[in-house]
């Protein structure tokens, strides 16, 4: 398992040149999200952040020359490797699959802006970035999400606050789904130094990590 990046992989394939489909990919990367793109061999890279979270997004465009009219035209595949440490906290999965999501979004959104270049049309309603946005369901999902990370933010507050006070008077108490765990004694106070410890780290990793992106 990596513990610095959750990844993801995705791809389709485009009834369009491989050029045009590096073209529109490129650009989308770069223009209507501001990423950082840096071409390579086989594609591009792309840095930025999603969801308050540091990515890198590595784009392979070859072209797919199969024998079924399905197959043929460019396939893009996207890997995305997003750190699990951010400001908000630590990912451990990817709660309502958010960045398949957003993978699938920049997918139909490089689709998009092929049919732009190729009936030279330049309608801004239909772009998937907007219509997703205007989603009763979006707000929803959103709206989730914040309640999800508000939810998790408050049960880590508390269990440090446990874990504080379990060090000083080693009496600790950790609640949970199951109800609530009281630890007494010397083991109290060991399993609250390793809750405080544990909690230390990640907060250095995150600093660490944003001092590296300020750095570069």
């Amino acid at each position: 398992m990596d513990w610095k990046y959750k990844h993801f992989n995705q791809e389709r394939v485009f009834p369009a040149s491989r050029d045009l489909v590096f073209e529109a990919a490129r650009t989308f990367m770069a223009e209507s999200l501001g990423w950082e793109v840096t071409d390579t061999p086989d594609g591009f890279t792309a840095q930025g952040y999603s969801f308050t979270h540091h990515a890198i997004a590595n784009f392979h465009i070859q072209s797919a020359a199969g024998g079924a009219s399905s197959e043929s035209g460019t396939r893009v595949a996207v890997e995305l490797l997003v750190e699990r440490a951010g400001w908000r906290g630590f990912m451990l999965v990817d709660v309502g699959g958010y960045y398949n999501i957003q993978i699938r979004k920049w997918l139909d959104s490089v689709q998009w802006s092929l049919h732009q270049k190729l009936t030279g049309s330049h309608d801004e309603s239909t772009n998937p970035l907007v219509l997703a946005q205007k989603k009763p369901s979006a707000y929803i999902f959103n709206g989730c999400l914040l309640f999800i990370v508000v939810s998790f933010a408050l049960y880590f507050l508390i269990t440090f606050i446990s874990a504080v006070v379990g060090l000083l008077t080693g009496n600790l108490y950790l609640w949970g789904r199951g109800g609530t765990i009281a630890i007494h004694g010397i083991w109290g106070r060991i399993v609250a130094a390793l809750i405080l410890i544990f909690g230390a780290f990640l907060v250095w990793r995150i600093k660490q990590q944003s001092a590296k992106r300020t750095a570069a």
